[in-house]
């Protein structure tokens, strides 16, 4: 069982708002005082951390945060029988939820410790008595205090908190007294805002409103995710609960440019929810959606479709953004750097990877400090790498786009985008373990941008583990199926096809080519998925459309070997099944 290091105590330093923030650390350390549990536990393959998640062997494993609370509660009372009761209490706050969504979490539990219910090695079942687990934790210590590890009585903590406190409020009093007079700040480059409105409760039973509450709750975390988005608290937003007022009027009252609502029906078996994005100065719709999980799966969705609502209103919010600077406004570097990353968020083809190339370039030339604009430089030069993009592709475009991504991390560490072109970086040139590295700090800052697991994929799939890439593209496809959802499932399909899996890669491919059907490497994927799988006739008569329809030079297995000979073992399958097909 490991312990993290205790965080110090805040200290004065010069900024009297930066102390608030070292204070606010400071009490996230009280997880370490008396009575307080090891914040990380390690059993066989597996750690469980609070800020990692679940960790096999160094690589992490996709589990929703209401599966992993569940495990942790597990762990944390390892020595006794957790009562289905208990579990509902503790998860649900006490809501009245079905059997079936406990077991549902349960069970996506067992799947990520590779457990079921036979075997039963981590967690027991005892029939009409609950749950245990039984996994032996590292260092066989359950139960005793770990050496070294602080004991600090309440007296102490309480004259800790009220010292925090107190130099709290100096701070808090130092700024406003000494803060610049508002006439005098000069004004400030427009950024994206967001407020969201309580969801209503649609049904009829009013004991429904918690299920409406908790998916604005999880949508203003999962919102306040997104780089450059400022989103409204979640108690000033409750305050708008039952009253009746416009977008336009919430976006007055708080300052906000965009709104957010929603509504929540339970409709037989099926619960209904319905969000849409509002223009706060115009009334205007800018972007709705429906999601109609089944009810007997509600809580085991509940995070995804959140996640699935963050993911898609990322682009919208940017897309939204453009629209309203409009041409005049280029000469702003941030602007030009925003709509050069919305062009590659809707982009189509070379042409619209040239314009983000010669919007982002003139940015930075501006403003060379803006990360965003460095990680959309470096998404351009992967691209570059894979396809020709006149006036951009380079034989070291693989190379730019990395130095590119660091440049963009380094300037903001917080940058999840950067780490994901990071990770897809590294890949592309043979380094793959410090590939998966970049990818799970990708995933750590935002665990709903589904580019994170993308990038987990492509790196396994380059250390030639294609069939563990799998839950990776698969992961994102659930994070979000909406936007693009073509680019997962080629990269599903090229995996399934590295280890044999023809027929799923087959029918995920022309998923892909039915949203894309010029898509290039989805095209010779399907090519050699058919060819392998005995279908050779179908597969010739394939690579004859696409030679007929590919402008420029035709496509030869040593022209391939430069865009996709970073995939590893795997490569040479697709080599293999195009040449059955005709491929020279």
């Amino acid at each position: 069982m490991r312990l993290a290091p205790t965080r110090q105590a805040a200290t004065i330093c010069r900024d009297p708002l930066e102390d608030g923030l070292r204070i606010s650390d400071f009490f996230l350390s009280f997880r370490y005082l008396e009575g307080a549990e090891p914040v990380s536990y390690c059993f066989g393959e597996f750690e469980l951390d609070p800020d990692r998640g679940l960790i096999r062997s160094g690589e992490p494993v996709p589990l929703e945060p209401q599966a992993f609370e569940l495990l942790r509660y597990l762990i944390e009372n390892r020595g006794r029988i957790v009562s289905r009761e208990e579990l509902n209490e503790k998860l649900w706050q006490g809501r009245i939820v079905s059997d079936a969504a406990l077991s549902t979490q349960i069970r996506s539990v067992r799947r990520a410790l590779g457990d079921d219910r036979s075997h039963q090695s981590f967690i027991r079942t005892l029939p009409k008595r609950g749950f245990r687990f039984v996994a032996e934790l590292d260092d066989g210590e359950a139960d005793a205090d770990l050496p070294g590890r602080p004991r600090i009585g309440r007296r102490e903590v309480l004259g800790i908190i009220a010292a925090a406190l107190l130099v709290l409020l100096a701070g808090i009093a130092a700024y406003w007294l000494t803060r610049p007079d508002p006439a005098e700040t000069p004004d400030t480059p427009p950024r994206l805002s967001l407020a969201v409105l309580p969801f209503s409760n649609l049904s009829s039973d009013r004991e429904q409103d918690y299920l409406a509450d908790a998916f604005t709750e999880d949508l203003i975390t999962d919102l306040s995710r997104i780089r450059d988005l400022f989103v409204m608290s979640r108690s000033t937003m409750f305050t708008f609960r039952g009253r009746q007022v416009s977008a336009e009027a919430v976006a007055r009252e708080l300052g906000v440019r965009y709104v957010l609502e929603g509504s929540v029906r339970i409709d037989g078996d099926t619960v209904r929810i319905n969000a849409q994005l509002i223009d706060g100065e115009t009334g205007a719709h800018l972007w709705s959606d429906r999601y109609d999980p089944p009810l007997d799966k509600l809580f085991s969705v509940q995070d995804s479709v959140t996640g699935r609502i963050a993911s898609v209103l990322r682009a919208e919010l940017r897309s939204a953004e453009n629209r309203r600077h409009g041409p005049e406004s280029l000469r702003d570097a941030w602007t030009m750097a925003l709509r050069g990353n919305v062009i590659l968020y809707n982009h189509s083809g070379p042409d619209d990877f040239r314009e983000a190339f010669r919007l982002l370039s003139d940015a930075i030339a501006r403003d060379p400090s803006i990360s965003q604009a460095w990680s959309g430089l470096a998404f351009v030069h992967y691209a570059a790498s894979q396809m020709r993009i006149p006036e951009v592709s380079r034989p070291d475009s693989a190379r730019l786009s990395l130095e590119a991504a660091l440049k963009a991390a380094a300037l903001d560490p917080a940058n999840a985008e950067a780490y994901w072109m990071i990770g897809a970086g590294y890949a592309r040139i043979g380094q793959p373990e410090r590939g998966m590295t970049a990818c799970e700090t990708a995933m750590r800052l935002n665990p709903n941008m589904d580019c994170g697991y993308v990038c987990a994929g492509l790196v396994r799939m380059a250390e030639g583990r294609a069939e563990e890439a799998v839950p990776n593209f698969r992961y994102a496809l659930r994070l979000n199926p909406l936007f693009r959802p073509f680019v997962k499932q080629k990269y599903l399909g090229l995996a399934y096809l590295q280890f044999g899996a023809y027929d799923a890669a087959i029918e995920v491919l022309n998923r892909a080519l039915a949203a894309a059907p010029e898509d290039r490497i989805a095209t010779l994927t399907l090519i050699s998925a058919l060819a392998l799988d005995g279908r050779v006739g179908e597969a010739t008569d394939m690579l004859g459309k696409f030679r007929a329809a590919s402008s420029g030079p035709p496509t030869t297995l040593a022209g391939l070997d430069r865009g996709l000979g970073w995939i590893g073992p795997g490569f040479e399958r697709l080599q293999e099944g195009l040449r059955l097909a005709g491929m020279q």
